[in-house]
């Protein structure tokens, strides 16, 4: 529990305001919690309710889909101090292994995800372009 006040998971499922039903409907598979821009839970969503006040109550279960994220830095953004909205919408398909979608250049593949542009060439080889003040963290397969 941070500070020793609310369990993780009601941090994470509980009240969310300004939550759209077709952000729901798009990104409402999972919710990820973070706390100094590394992921700290994971949830799988089994359902939502709006409550009277339109904020959003998650009802979840530790993600077995997601989990593997508990320890590795935001896979958005980073958050700046002061954001108005901490809220991110991501395409859960590249966090699990999915793929986004991509576009043959004629000398390999090419996908863009939120301006980050990656270039994988007919020969293995990866450029990936990172907009600027972004930052990038190479995870390595264990196979």
């Amino acid at each position: 529990m941070l500070a020793g006040k609310k369990a993780p998971e009601d941090v994470t499922l509980r009240a969310w305001a300004q939550i759209k039903d077709e952000a729901l409907d798009s990104y409402g598979d999972g919710v990820l919690g973070i706390y100094q821009n590394t992921v700290v839970t994971a949830f799988d969503v089994v359902d939502w309710e709006r409550q009277a006040d339109g904020r959003v109550v998650f009802n979840g279960v530790p993600s077995a889909k997601f989990g593997h994220l508990i320890g590795t830095p935001n896979p958005g953004r980073p958050w700046v101090q002061g954001q108005a909205r901490p809220v991110q919408y991501l395409d859960t398909a590249v966090l699990t292994g999915g793929t986004a979608t991509v576009e043959d250049t004629g000398e390999g593949r090419r996908a863009v995800i939120n301006d980050f542009i990656l270039t994988v060439g007919d020969d293995g080889s990866a450029t990936l372009a990172v907009p600027a003040g972004q930052r990038v963290t190479v995870l390595t397969s264990s196979d």
